[in-house]
């Protein structure tokens, strides 16, 4: 990944340079989550006071994005296409920076303003690809960041905001004497912890809630407030929730480095497995129906794969992106 220019400026001069700096760093990091390109990305975070407010906009756009107009979501999700091959390719800046505009256009511009003198800033953390981080929250309660996950924390004198901008976060909430409301803000809607023990796992196309401890309530971008129960899961995406199901394994066995599956779908259980790992796992259509069940060592990919494919009588081989399965 290139090294991105240093532009040093007030806190009065972010422009639209600085937004595509930040706009690049976004990309990039989702592509190279691991600890060189987070190390480079701090580096010029910390550089100018003009980088951290630019990269804050680019960040609240799409964690916020659960309350944006409809159209603004789309430019942001649908793959641009090379003129020349006529392929999709990932998010890339231009739409990013295609989204800011529509932000503004749609009602949504506040979301990318600095933040009022009453309201704290957001405090970005982040994890590699592979790392599994802990941290003590503001109020005393306690969040794992899985793989290549990013977490932005907003506490005030009024609200507790935790913003999910990609990954997968556990949350186990503290005791707040000022009994000030919690929320989490993802991609695809808000959660509401209800004293609770927590996982909001967000997937390429979706997202989980799945509930450890007491309740939750959760409301996508679309459609009412559910409430989710200890032992309950439930998947949302920005259209609507689904139903609330029990939940057959514990759905936080990736904070001990391990992944639990009870005749989980192979392409779900694959799904899991390259979001708690950081290791993309790509599963051949034909194995579609083949099922998984077993605990599983995320830290340890190629003997976990392995045994899964001997197991299923199938091949695991290495990628360029990371693993696939198919046939023998």
């Amino acid at each position: 990944m290139p090294e991105m220019p240093v532009m040093g400026a007030s806190p009065a001069e972010v422009d639209e340079l600085h937004l595509e700096a930040a706009a690049d760093w976004f990309v990039s990091l989702a592509d190279d989550g691991g600890a060189d390109a987070l190390r480079r990305w701090q580096l010029w975070h910390d550089a100018a006071p003009a980088h951290r407010q630019a990269w804050e906009k680019v960040e609240r756009l799409q964690s916020l994005l659960a309350g944006a107009p409809l159209q603004a979501a789309h430019i942001l999700r649908t793959p641009v296409r090379d003129s020349r091959k006529g392929k999709p390719e990932r998010t890339s800046r231009r739409q990013l920076l295609a989204c800011i505009g529509v932000a503004f256009t749609t009602g949504m511009g506040w979301a990318l303003l600095p933040a009022a003198p009453e309201r704290a800033p957001i405090r970005w953390l982040a994890s590699a690809r592979g790392e599994r981080r802990l941290v003590t929250l503001p109020d005393g309660g306690r969040a794992w960041l899985g793989s290549n996950t990013r977490v932005g924390l907003a506490y005030d004198a009024h609200r507790r905001d935790i913003y999910l901008a990609q990954g997968v976060l556990q949350l186990a909430t503290g005791s707040d004497a000022r009994q000030r409301p919690l929320r989490i803000v993802s991609r695809d809607g808000v959660v509401r912890p209800l004293g609770t023990r927590l996982t909001v796992s967000q997937f390429a196309a979706h997202t989980v809630l799945t509930v450890q401890q007491h309740a939750a309530q959760v409301q996508a971008s679309s459609g009412p407030v559910v409430t989710v129960q200890a032992g309950q899961r439930v998947r949302f995406a920005s259209t609507g929730c689904g139903r609330v199901q029990r939940s057959p394994v514990a759905d936080d066995a990736w904070t001990r480095g391990l992944l639990m599956a009870l005749d989980t779908p192979l392409p779900e259980f694959a799904a899991q497995f390259a979001l708690y790992s950081g290791q993309a796992v790509e599963v051949a259509p034909v194995l579609a129906s083949r099922r998984v069940s077993g605990t599983y060592q995320i830290d340890a990919a190629e003997r976990s794969l392995q045994t899964l494919a001997e197991v299923l009588a199938i091949r695991a081989e290495r990628s360029a992106a990371g693993w696939r399965l198919r046939p023998r």
